[in-house]
């Protein structure tokens, strides 16, 4: 599996994704109306309810000077979450980083790679914490970072994934 430092980076990597860490001017999307992002996230999830304000867009400059847009969508049941992104514009650093990330399959957990509707994804999973990561990579400026808390798998997450017009998108982002 991980260390807890790595955990610890792909957590900080996600929240940063889903929080955002400011408004960009101008992005590096090339997505002709970037609001359309949401549209690939207004999905039914049987058992699972879309948080208030969801789905939502937003442009997003990290603090190393990257820019993109993204789509956001948050469901809940009971005391479980799912967090999706759709992230398009300059993410090729971050793509690159989790595809670096080690595979493992152990008594804690696992971290796969895997396909999605025949796009490259890694799944990862940690027993303890019942914490489920899914990476999609749609295009080369174009990933899909999911995560899900206190669930049994990474199987809501791929059934999201699923639901989501792949093809649609990686058309919609060349």
């Amino acid at each position: 599996m991980t260390t807890s430092h790595g955990r610890r980076g792909w957590a900080i990597f996600l929240a940063l994704a889903v929080l955002s860490l400011g408004l960009a001017p101008a992005s590096h999307a090339k997505l002709k109306d970037p609001k359309k992002l949401v549209s690939f996230l207004q999905i039914e999830l049987p058992g699972w309810q879309v948080k208030a304000g969801y789905p939502k867009f937003e442009r997003v400059k990290d603090k190393a000077g990257k820019s993109f847009v993204e789509g956001q969508v948050i469901y809940t049941s009971g005391q479980s979450t799912i967090t999706a992104v759709i992230m398009e514009g300059d993410v090729a650093g971050q793509i690159a980083d989790v595809k670096k990330f080690p595979m493992a399959d152990n008594p804690k957990g696992y971290c796969r790679k895997i396909a999605i509707q025949g796009f490259e994804a890694v799944e990862l999973y940690e027993k303890a914490k019942k914490s489920a990561f899914l990476f999609v990579f749609v295009a080369p400026n174009c990933m899909i970072p999911m995560e899900a808390k206190l669930v049994g798998s990474t199987k809501v997450l791929k059934d999201l994934a699923n639901k989501i017009d792949l093809p649609g998108l990686a058309a919609a982002v060349k």
